[in-house]
This record gives structure tokens, C-alpha cells and sequence, in this order.
């Protein structure tokens, strides 16, 4: 693992770092791009909140960064600001909101299955979406603080939207190609010194796909495989026969688990009985035994949600399904 250089925060990242004040007056009551905390010792959230969760986990002797994030801002500088141990960038899977800081390490790694997907362009279009969907969101989030200030009071410090960074011009967002160090295979496990971390292929979302678990400290790491918002499940390369494999996989693990980390929405954390939950829901609906409803991915694309209490599943838009 390279050794990072160590660079200095600026502005409202490095005040995040230090516990940036929350000004609860305002519609963006932190404007500072990343959420920083430590969740536990040695395991650290750098979140874009609204949009993707990375996570900076340390050993004594060397550190994994799962995911890059969205490469909106630096997320190396938080990492230098957080350890000064060998770094090694570990990507859940090939998709751009989880690999567009890759650009700033030099040792990244990838599922085997991943890295030629990840060499490749993304159509350029997806950026464009996205900030599109970005705008939307910031647009959504005035009036849903305003309820929820009158109204409902769930919104935390840790569930604050951001908007774009200062500075950065969304019509200039590029998706770049990356090209991995090295590749991962299930059952490979990253020794840190004083902690290990196991690679789980988890296909379904992406054949690529892996959550890592640290069994000593009960902790699972679970890319996109596991989330509270809506699973993508419904795009061309998903599997769900595999997806359910991977779930029922996970489900099986429960009871060495502690805490389940998410990589999307802001429900970061959530209860090991969600892995069971999830194998479950994806179980009926392989077997048609769910209703669906409308709904819109993150690029706009019309699908269909299956809804459960803990979790819901985007999959293919057909207008015959129930």
C-alpha cells in the first residue's frame, strides 16, 4: 500500500473535521461537501451525504479506503487528515459514485470482475444526469427541512444535504476511466495489522459487487448489495437470482455481525436483521409475490419499486407488472 502524502484541508472541510457549526436557521445548516465522524475506533464515515458513503478503516500497521465517492471534492485530503498509514483504495464495485476520486491515489483495488469495467468510459451522458438529479434534490430539500422542522423533527446533524461544493461547476463533471493496481477475489482478506478485512463477492447489483466484513470486530461493510433506500436492482447487468444468492449469504452471517454500514441515503447504519429481511424480500420477488409501484431512478428513468418495511428494490419497468 503507497504511503500517502500528507496535504492540508481547506476551508469548510478542514471546519468539518473540526466540528463545523450547524446553523439550524438556515435551509443548508452545514455546507462543508463531506460528513466526517468516527463510528468507531479506527473506522471513519467521509459521507456525501444524499449521495454516497465511503469508509477510512485503520489497523496499526496500514488503512483501507472503501470507495472514492463521487469526486466532487478531494476526498484524499480528508483521508491524509485522518491517518498518515499506507493507503489502499478498495472499490465495492465499478459505478462512478463509488470510484470518481480514484483519480487521486496511486494503489486501487477492484473485484476481478471490475476492473475492465472499470477502464471503460461511461456514457458521458450519466454525468449530466446526475447533476441533474443532484440539482433536483437540492431543489427537494428546502421544503422537506421546512416540514420536517414543523412537523415531524427526524432530520439529525448526520442527515444534513449539502449543496455542491464552492467552486465546482457542475456543467464541467466528467466521469473518467480508472484502471486498478489490483484485483480481489472472494475470500481475499487485507491484514492491517491488528485487524483483518474479508472480501465477499456479493453479485446482483453489479456482477462485481462485494461487501468487506471485519468478523473480529463484527462489522460489515456492504457496498451496494445492502441499503435502507431503494436497491438498484433494475439495471441491464443485475441479476436477481445472483442478488438473492448474495442476500441469503449475508442473512447467514447475522449473528457475528454488530453493525451493517451503508453506502447510500442517510440511513448509514442498520440492524443486522436487515440482511435477513432483505434475502427475504428478494426471495418474493423472484417468486412474483410482491406488489410494485411507480417510481424514477436517480437518471430519471421510469421503474418499478417493490416496497418492504426496512428496505425497497427498483426493478425493470414494465407496464404489465402488477
Amino acid at each position: 500500500m503507497a504511503r500517502p502524502e500528507r496535504s492540508r484541508l481547506r476551508g469548510g472541510e478542514l471546519a468539518r473535521l473540526g466540528g463545523e457549526h450547524t446553523h439550524w436557521d438556515r435551509e443548508f445548516p452545514r455546507t462543508s461537501w463531506f460528513d466526517v465522524r468516527e463510528l468507531e475506533p479506527g473506522v471513519h464515515l467521509i459521507g456525501e451525504p444524499g449521495h454516497v458513503n465511503s469508509f477510512l478503516i485503520q489497523g496499526s500497521e496500514s488503512a483501507v479506503l472503501m470507495d472514492t465517492g463521487l469526486g466532487v471534492a478531494d476526498i484524499r485530503a480528508v483521508a491524509n487528515e485522518l491517518t498518515d498509514k499506507p493507503l489502499l483504495v478498495v472499490n465495492s464495485h465499478y459505478h462512478f459514485d463509488h470510484s470518481g476520486g480514484n483519480k487521486l491515489f496511486s494503489e486501487v483495488a477492484i473485484h476481478r470482475i471490475g476492473a475492465p469495467l472499470l477502464a471503460q468510459p461511461t456514457p458521458e451522458i450519466y454525468a449530466g444526469l446526475y447533476m441533474e438529479y443532484t440539482q433536483r434534490m437540492l431543489e427537494a430539500w428546502g421544503p422537506y427541512k421546512k416540514v420536517d422542522d414543523l412537523y415531524f423533527h427526524l432530520i439529525t446533524a448526520e442527515r444534513l444535504v449539502r449543496p455542491l461544493p464552492e467552486g465546482f461547476d457542475p456543467a464541467t463533471y466528467r466521469i473518467l476511466p480508472m484502471t486498478a493496481t489490483r484485483t480481489l477475489e472472494d475470500g481475499d482478506v487485507l491484514e492491517l495489522g491488528g485487524r483483518r478485512l474479508e472480501v465477499l463477492h456479493t453479485p446482483g447489483h453489479s456482477p462485481d459487487c462485494i461487501c468487506l466484513i471485519d468478523r473480529e470486530n463484527g462489522l460489515l461493510f456492504g457496498g451496494d448489495t445492502v441499503n435502507a433506500g431503494p436497491v438498484y436492482a433494475h439495471l441491464e447487468e443485475s441479476d436477481h437470482p445472483k442478488f438473492a444468492s448474495s442476500l441469503a449469504r449475508l442473512a447467514e452471517m447475522r449473528s457475528d455481525l454488530r453493525r451493517v454500514f451503508v453506502c447510500h441515503y442517510l440511513r448509514l447504519e442498520n440492524e443486522p436483521s436487515l440482511l435477513v429481511e432483505m434475502a427475504d424480500g428478494f426471495r418474493r420477488i423472484l417468486a412474483g409475490d410482491v406488489a410494485l409501484r411507480d417510481n424514477i431512478d436517480c437518471f430519471n428513468e421510469p421503474v418499478k419499486e417493490a416496497c418492504f418495511d426496512h428496505f425497497s428494490v427498483f426493478v425493470a419497468y414494465s407496464k404489465d407488472a402488477r
